[in-house]
């Protein structure tokens, strides 16, 4: 806090001594410094609180902002510049000493080169009410005080979970930027970025010991990410033909490679039993990888030309190269289980995969009235990592599985034509028709569908019948069809036998399954944007659009989904000092689910078709802004006020398609009936205002109040606690809690020429 104030006062004393040098400038005179001419703006000013959320309800409230009170810097902007505007520079930025503040510098010269600097920084409060015991010891290592071995969480275990303090989590994005343009000629142009992107703090991470549903805790993962990117590019424009070209290098570095948490329910690790498949030990703590560095390279080529009869030619090409080397992690850190099957393959995954883009369009307008245009664009996505195969592997620390294994690489490319053809028969009324066609060739070991091509139409028009009125709807329809379904492709090719088993086919996932990326799909969309100015003080838009598909084929998975939005804009000057502006948007999205609960019993699947559910979500948004700029007094007084109200209601409906039956060897239903779940709403109101006294031409005060309101119903995490009764599980019990907050500022500002 004491960053921030010193740095908000900076930042005050900043605009008084720039204000005080302008002012000291004979009257009419132009500002220079040093001999430069100099113009900008600065405002700075107070920020306080009538009511401000607790610490624990701020994690909504400041999500990707800090909101501290104190002095602050509401924006600063300095234009340099020569008499003949030859060379020219500029400082600014905003917020300085706080978390979300913001710098900037530039400097070049008219046609020749320029430099240019910035640095941002973007906050993510994940949670303010996170609760643990675990302590970190290192970075990602998570320890807790003394427990009994046990197999399940006493309540008085529990409670001692759901008494741990509250912490904060956030992520913090510190993001700097340079670029240098040089313009040698004036049809070259050469440019270099760098981009630096650090990412530090923690987000929650879940480490669990033993097979999905056994012990599990969740801690936070360190972060502590350096992205660095390098951008070379170069322009040669002349007056029929253009080119490009260009290297980009990506490099990402984590200092952390892995997290390690306690069981919570044990403190010793317990004698290895072995089995016929391998064995067990329940582990004492549990260890998970995170992402690894890794690199790529990319170059690219493109240009464009000119052609005979109207006719032109444009084509982009680039290959990326992507690598990651780092060493891999042993199976386990449990000393218990025995390693014989544990060798690793190599050291690290030696991982490589190409990534090909290629881009033509061409564009006709010899034909009178109307253009002709055909694009076509390929992509495809080759893995050439090593295929390893591992003896034998560990799941989470707990179970030695003695099965070969083989990695996997899901390889595919893309093919996009399209055409269309758009006729203006009218000076008011033009009407397009085109098509095109989408071909997808995917990885037949590992994934489902090999082959994939989807067909579409596209309608549209655009109508103007008076200048005041533009109107224009599109209708494209889709169609997606595959060769075939091959239900346990990857699963066949990662377990290393010659035929998968028929016991592991019919205990993995049902061969009525379709994945939505790959089913058959047919799609409806429309699109549709009218436009009034009936007078120049009065804009008014309305804009939709709706789209459903219907997968076809199978009978589970993703079945149906429709979406549809509708919104209006408008803006109305009645008086010259007097604006109105409203919008409001309507978002529909509902999804329809369709599978069957299959538990599996001495080698027994449950595949009864009694036994099927259904799942509707329905998600519904509303967002409505208010709003008025004033004159009040001209050139003297203005003020604002805008209000913004944001809705949103979340609803799944669960339900059986028949009651379900008890059946051999599944003697209880209870895990096969479907539950409704209660419904999850929130609303964000925001109501400002504000006023802006001019003392001078130059100088200005400012006065603002905004009033913000968040309030959430959401049953999954508004009672959620660390500890829950009935299970082995411990969470951080995060929650978005309502709030409500009261603003004020008082800024000054200060403008000149």
């Amino acid at each position: 806090m004491r960053r921030t104030r010193a740095a908000g006062s900076i930042a005050a004393v900043l605009l008084v001594v720039v204000g005080s040098l302008v002012c000291a400038r004979p009257a009419g005179a132009q500002f220079k410094l040093g001999g430069v001419n100099m113009e900008g703006e600065a405002e700075a000013g107070y920020r306080g609180y009538i009511e401000r959320p607790s610490p624990s309800r701020r994690a909504k409230f400041e999500e990707y902002r800090d909101l501290s009170p104190g002095p602050f810097l509401e924006n600063l902007h300095l234009r340099f510049f020569t008499d003949d505007q030859a060379y020219f520079g500029s400082f600014g930025g905003f917020n300085w000493g706080y978390d979300d503040q913001e710098f900037s510098l530039g400097a070049g010269r008219l046609g020749l080169w320029e430099f240019g600097f910035e640095w941002d920084q973007i906050p993510h409060t994940l949670s303010t009410t996170a609760r643990t015991r675990a302590v970190e010891v290192s970075r990602g290592e998570w320890r807790l005080p003394a427990r009994p071995d046990a197999t399940a969480l006493s309540s008085a275990e529990g409670a001692l979970y759901n008494a741990a303090p509250e912490r904060d989590i956030s992520v913090r994005w510190d993001t700097a930027r340079m670029f240098f343009r040089l313009t040698p000629t004036p049809d070259l142009e050469l440019r270099a970025d760098y981009t630096r992107i650090n990412k530090d703090g923690d987000r929650p991470f879940g480490v669990a010991m033993g097979s999905p549903g056994g012990d599990f805790i969740e801690v936070l993962e360190p972060i502590e990410h350096t992205i660095h990117e390098v951008r070379l590019r170069g322009t040669l424009a002349r007056e029929t033909w253009q080119l490009q070209f260009g290297y980009t290098f990506s490099l990402f570095q984590n200092s952390e490679s892995r997290v390690i948490a306690d069981n919570p329910l044990r403190s010793t690790f317990a004698a290895f039993a072995p089995s016929a498949t391998g064995g067990s030990s329940n582990p004492a703590f549990g260890q998970s990888s995170l992402a690894p560095d890794n690199s790529a390279h990319t170059i690219h080529v493109g240009g464009g030309v000119d052609l005979p009869f109207r006719t032109r030619l444009t084509a982009a090409a680039s290959y990326s190269l992507r690598l990651q080397d780092d060493k891999f992690l042993p199976h386990t850190i449990n000393p218990n289980i025995p390693t014989a099957t544990l060798a690793l393959p190599q050291d690290s995954l030696d991982g490589k995969v190409g990534v090909t883009t290629v881009n033509v369009g061409l564009v006709n307008r010899a034909i009178p009235r109307t253009t002709l245009g055909l694009r076509y664009r390929f992509f495809d996505y080759n893995e050439m990592s090593d295929q390893l195969v591992f003896p034998g592997h560990v799941v989470n620390d707990q179970a030695l599985v003695n099965e070969p294994r083989q990695s996997s690489a899901f390889s595919y490319s893309r093919h996009n034509v399209d055409a269309d053809a758009r006729y203006r028969a009218f000076t008011w009324l033009a009407a397009t028709l085109g098509g095109g066609w989408e071909r997808w060739d995917r990885d037949e070991e590992h994934r489902e569908v090999p082959k994939s091509d989807e067909y579409y139409v596209k309608v549209a028009g655009d109508w103007t019948p008076v200048d005041w009125f533009l109107g224009r709807l599109t209708y494209k329809p889709s169609w997606r069809r595959i060769d075939e379904y091959n239900t346990f492709a990857h699963i066949a090719h990662s377990v290393i036998e010659e035929e998968l088993a028929p016991a592991d086919a019919a205990q993995s996932q049902s061969v009525l399954l379709r994945k939505f990326d790959e089913g058959e799909r047919d799609r409806q969309q429309a699109d549709l944007t009218l436009q009034f100015t009936p007078f120049d003080t009065l804009t008014v838009s309305l804009n939709g659009t709706w789209r459903n598909d219907d997968y076809l084929g199978g009978q589970f998975g993703l079945r149906d989904a429709t979406t549809w939005s509708a919104g209006i804009d408008a803006s109305w000057t009645p008086a010259e000092r007097v604006t109105l502006f409203a919008s409001y948007v309507y978002e529909y999205i509902y999804q329809k689910w369709k599978s069957r609960n299959r538990d599996v019993a001495a080698g027994v699947v449950s595949d009864f078709d009694d036994w099927n559910w259904i799942s509707n979500s329905l998600d519904r948004v509303q967002t409505l802004q208010l709003g008025a700029k004033v004159g009040v007094i001209p050139s003297k007084l203005d003020w604002l006020i805008q209000g913004t109200l944001a809705y949103a209601l979340g609803e799944v409906d669960n339900r059986n398609e028949t009651a379900p039956l008890t059946h051999p060897g599944f003697a209880s239903t209870a895990a096969a009936t479907a539950r409704k779940q209660p419904a999850f709403e929130d609303t964000l109101i925001r109501l400002e205002t504000g006023l802006r006294y001019w003392l001078t031409k130059e100088w200005s005060l400012g006065f603002r109040y905004a009033f913000e309101s968040y309030e959430k119903n959401d049953w999954r995490t508004d009672r959620l606690n660390p500890f829950v009764p009935g299970t082995n599980s411990i969470f951080l019990g995060n929650d978005f809690r309502n709030y409500t907050a009261h603003i004020v500022a008082a800024t000054l500002r200060y403008t000149f020429k």
